[in-house]
């Protein structure tokens, strides 16, 4: 493992912390979270950018660095360099000597990159995004959805914004299924979400300090709305539910609602992200999430007749407009 490249030990570190869930032990005592692992830097200076660290509930965003050995930054000159004097992070597997300039030295089994190490080495002749493109895209889906939330919220108020988000949500999921659906679990949905636990969280929300707001969600997800599962209601969280708690929460209130964004775990992954996507993981809400927006900005949309036409060609046309007629 320690004669590997380190540009590859860079990445499956990346990977590695890319687990919001794990609470790491720093060699001053202090415990962290890191939120999102950031932008893998392939050029001068720090190994990451814009890391996310969460400690004591306030989120910490800088650079981090990885090394072999803590005193690889001595022998690196980082010391003598200002890009690295206020480093956030700085990954080691063995700390041999202390870095003042760092605010939190992370010592790592080199065990625990095997994993990672073969994923590298699994997706490098794949297509799709890598994974600081997709945290990138995870975190754009949910800046979006929170925008066209508070420009709702600012008209209705949260609760009607909800109804209304929750009313359009369920049409453009009505009409992707190719199977029929069950007409009155959404219209149960639709009447009952004033009224659910879920509703109750949006009204309530302004009354909860950031902790309880974590227990509320928590707890209101694990009650039925209507007839609807369990997975169904994790989607109408995070599609809805999440973006319109976001846009009405007071500052502390969002670093735990973003903290939630990148530890849920995601109920089933999608099958049409998995057939197109097979080698990345959906383990997380937030790479499911991050995978949908990648698709919404590189895949070609058809959008006319003659984009239709020209990727198809007269028969395929004309096949297309059949089954499009018939759905």
């Amino acid at each position: 493992m320690l004669a590997l490249p380190e540009s590859t030990l860079q990445r499956a570190v990346q990977l590695m912390l890319s687990d919001p869930s794990i609470r790491w032990k720093c060699t001053n005592g202090d415990e962290i979270q890191i939120v999102a692992a950031g932008t893998l830097n392939v050029y001068d200076g720090p190994d990451f950018r814009d890391m996310a660290v969460l400690h004591h509930g306030t989120v910490h965003v800088g650079m981090a660095e990885f090394h072999r050995r803590s005193s690889d930054w001595y022998d690196h000159r980082h010391h003598a360099d200002r890009r690295y004097a206020r480093l956030l992070v700085h990954v080691v597997f063995h700390d041999d000597m202390p870095v003042p300039e760092a605010r939190w030295t992370l010592v790592v089994d080199p065990a625990r990159l095997r994993p990672h190490v073969r994923h590298i080495a699994e997706v490098a002749s794949a297509e799709g995004p890598a994974l600081d493109e997709l945290q990138h895209h995870a975190l754009l889906r949910l800046l979006r959805l929170t925008a066209e939330a508070d420009v709702v919220v600012r008209r209705l108020g949260p609760m009607e914004a909800a109804r209304c988000l929750t009313a359009a949500w369920l049409d453009r999921l009505h009409r992707r299924r190719r199977r029929p659906l069950e007409t009155r679990a959404w219209d149960g949905i639709r009447e009952r979400l004033g009224e659910s636990p879920l509703g109750r969280l949006l009204r309530d929300v302004s009354e909860l300090t950031p902790d309880e707001l974590v227990a509320a969600m928590a707890e209101a997800e694990r009650q039925k709305i209507a007839l609807e599962g369990d997975a169904l209601r994790r989607e109408l969280l995070v599609n809805v539910v999440l973006p319109v708690l976001c846009a009405v929460a007071t500052d502390a209130q969002r670093i735990v609602l973003l903290q939630w964004y990148w530890s849920a775990r995601s109920p089933h992954p999608y099958g049409n992200l998995s057939r197109k996507h097979p080698r990345l993981p959906q383990a997380y809400v937030w790479q499911q999430q991050g995978l949908l927006e990648y698709e919404r900005y590189t895949v070609p949309r058809l959008t006319t007749c003659a984009d239709i036409v020209r990727s198809y060609g007269l028969t395929g046309t004309l096949r297309f407009l059949e089954v499009a007629t018939r759905a």
